[in-house]
């Protein structure tokens, strides 16, 4: 799945909402087996929650100087 992003005049229209339900479909149909998401934020998460996604672990990022 890639990051999916509406631009502000159109938010709040269901269209991120559409998007990444017609695209996680696609992935499916094609053969996929994972679909794998990481939410930007609070409002990402919303998203993907409406469309069926649900949290199936979680990341950890370091870094070393």
């Amino acid at each position: 799945m890639a990051g999916i992003a509406v631009r502000a005049p159109f938010r709040r229209r269901g269209l991120a909402s559409a998007i990444t339900a017609d695209v996680t479909r696609r992935l499916f149909d094609a053969g996929a087996e994972v679909a794998w998401l990481e939410a930007g934020g609070e409002d990402s998460w919303r998203v993907y929650e409406r469309v069926g996604y649900r949290p199936g672990g979680r990341r950890l990022y370091t870094a070393m100087d």
